[in-house]
C-alpha cells in the first residue's frame, strides 16, 4: 500500500478518542493554530475568535466537497512529523529494523530503561560494560508498530514482553520523535494510518472505532469508512512514570534512587560547569511545570510520548561529558548467543537458467554470523524439480564450526541434472543457540532447458 503525503495531514478538530468531530454534513474540520483569529473572507471581520489562548478556531468547509473552503487555507495547520517522516519506508525496512532490534535485546547481557525510558543494550566484554540505548526512529518505529499490533517484540512462540505495552509503545514513538518537536494527537493518529495499523484487513493490540466521513476520493465525493485505535483503557502518570526511571535505578553510583538522574550544569556566572544529580521531575523544565500530571485516553498516550521526547532533548542538550557519566551496573550473563543467517540477496547463489545434460554448474552458499559469541551449525541445502522430486546428490549438508562474530563461512560446489525442469532451492541454517530465525532460509530457482532450449512433457 501506498503511504499517504505527510504534508497533506492537517490539523483536526478531534474528540478524546482520536476520532474527528464531524460536521452535520459528514465533513472533518480543520483547526487554526492555537489562540489565531480566522476573519471573514467577505468583510475581513473576525469570524472566530478563540476562548484562550490555547483554544482553536474551526476553519470553514465547503459542505458538498468537505474542502477548505477557498481563502482560508493558510490558517491549516499540517502537522510536523519531523525525524518520524521516515514512517513512509517500506514495511520491508521496518521488519529489517525490527529483526535488528530483535537481535540486540536477544544478546544483550543486560537490557534496561534509560531516564526517557528508551531501551539501553549492554554487554559485558572483559569485565567492561559497554551500553546503547535504542535511539534511532526506525527502530523505535518498528518497535513502536509491533507493540501496537501485538502487544509484545518478537514471535509469539517466545515474546519478548512489558509489563505496560502500551506505555512502552508511547516511550518507543516519543524516543522516534524530533528533540525538539511534540507529539500530539494528530501525530499519533496519522502515524498509525501510514503503518497501516487501523487498515480493515489488520487486527491490532487495541480494539478500533470506525466512523463514515465523506471526503474526495479520486475526484469522487463519496462517504468512506476511516478507523481509529481505541485508547480509552490507557491511562498515564507523569510522577508514577519517571518516579521508577531509570529502571533499574544506577544513580548516584554510592546509592542508587529511583527517580534520579545526572546531568551537565552552570555551576556559576565565569561560567564554570559540573555534574548534578537530581530528581528528573525537578529538572527537566517541560516536566516541572505539571510534575503530577495525569492524563487518560489519546490525549495521555501522545504526553507519555511527548515526555519522554523531552527528557531525551535535556539530556542531549546537557550530556555529561567523555568518560564521566556513572556506567550502568550489568554482569556477563555467561550465555552463548549469536545471530547466524543466510543472506536474501548472496546467500545462496545458482545458476538463473541452464540447459539439461550438459557439464555440471556450480552453485555458492555462505552463511554468516552476527555475533556475539562464535557459532556452530549445519546448512542443509535442498534442491527439488518441478514434481517435488529431489535432484540427484541432494540433499547436501554442510557444518560450521566456531564461526566467529562478524565472519562468514562459504562453499561452492557442482551439480547437474539431465532433465529439463524448474530447480527449486532451499538453504536453511540451524545453529543451537541461534536468536533469531527468520533469516535462516533462503529460497531461489533455476531454469532448466532441453538442448534444444525446450522443456520435457514429464517436467514442463
Amino acid at each position: 500500500m501506498e503511504s499517504p503525503d505527510l504534508g497533506d495531514l492537517i490539523i483536526l478538530l478531534r474528540d478524546a478518542y482520536g476520532v474527528p468531530v464531524l460536521t452535520a454534513d459528514s465533513c472533518q474540520q480543520p483547526l487554526a493554530a492555537p489562540g489565531v483569529e480566522v476573519k471573514s473572507l467577505l468583510d475581513g471581520t473576525v469570524a472566530c475568535t478563540p476562548s484562550s489562548p490555547t483554544q482553536s478556531c474551526v476553519i470553514p468547509v465547503d459542505p458538498a466537497t468537505c474542502a477548505v473552503v477557498v481563502g482560508y487555507e493558510t490558517y491549516t495547520q499540517e502537522v510536523d512529523f519531523g525525524r518520524t517522516s521516515v514512517v513512509r519506508s517500506p514495511a520491508s525496512v521496518l521488519d529489517s529494523q525490527m529483526e535488528d532490534v530483535l537481535v540486540n535485546l536477544s544478546t544483550a547481557d543486560c537490557t534496561t530503561l534509560d531516564p526517557a525510558g528508551r531501551l539501553v543494550n549492554s554487554t559485558v566484554t572483559d569485565g567492561v560494560v559497554t551500553s546503547a540505548e535504542i535511539d534511532s526512529p526506525l527502530q523505535n518505529l518498528a518497535i513502536y508498530r509491533q507493540l501496537m499490533l501485538s502487544g509484545y517484540l518478537g514471535a509469539a512462540s517466545a515474546p519478548i514482553t512489558f509489563p505496560n505495552p502500551l506505555l512502552a509503545a508511547a516511550r518507543a514513538l516519543g524516543a522516534a520523535s524530533d528533540k525538539e518537536g511534540k507529539v500530539d494527537m494528530d501525530m499519533v493518529v496519522y502515524l498509525n494510518q501510514i503503518l497501516g495499523l487501523t487498515d480493515e484487513t489488520v487486527t491490532p493490540y487495541l480494539p478500533k472505532k470506525c466512523i463514515q466521513v465523506k471526503e474526495e476520493v479520486k475526484g469522487v465525493v463519496q462517504m468512506v469508512q476511516k478507523c481509529f485505535l481505541d485508547y480509552g483503557a490507557f491511562s498515564y502518570s507523569r510522577s508514577t512514570n519517571f518516579g521508577s526511571l531509570p529502571s533499574p535505578a544506577y544513580i548516584p553510583a554510592s546509592g542508587p534512587m529511583e527517580g534520579y538522574f545526572e546531568y551537565l550544569g552552570v555551576v556559576d556566572a565565569i561560567p564554570t560547569f559540573g555534574i548534578f544529580t537530581a530528581q528528573i521531575l525537578s529538572v527537566v523544565p517541560e516536566l516541572v511545570a505539571n510534575p503530577g500530571l495525569s492524563a487518560t485516553n489519546i490525549g495521555g498516550f501522545a504526553s507519555a510520548s511527548d515526555d519522554t521526547r523531552a527528557v531525551i532533548e535535556f539530556m542531549h542538550s546537557w550530556p555529561v561529558p567523555g568518560e564521566y557519566p556513572t556506567p550502568l551496573t550489568c554482569a556477563a550473563s555467561g550465555e552463548t548467543h549469536y545471530d547466524v543467517s543466510i543472506s536474501s540477496d548472496s546467500g545462496l547463489q545458482v545458476p538463473v537458467r541452464m540447459v539439461s545434460g550438459t557439464e555440471g554448474r556450480e552453485f555458492t552458499l555462505t552463511v554468516a554470523n552476527a555475533g556475539p559469541d562464535a557459532a556452530t551449525g549445519t546448512v542443509v541445502v535442498t534442491a527439488k524439480d518441478a514434481n517435488g522430486n529431489s535432484i540427484p546428490t541432494f540433499p547436501r549438508t554442510y557444518s560450521f564450526t566456531n564461526l566467529l562474530a562478524g565472519n562468514s563461512q562459504s562453499w561452492t560446489e557442482d551439480f547437474t541434472i539431465s532433465y529439463a525442469t524448474t530447480i527449486t532451492w532451499t538453504a536453511t541454517a540451524q545453529a543451537e543457540f541461534d536468536v533469531l530465525l527468520s533469516n535462516n532460509t533462503v529460497i531461489e530457482t533455476t531454469r532448466v532447458t532441453g538442448k534444444g532450449g525446450g522443456q520435457s512433457a514429464s517436467n514442463p
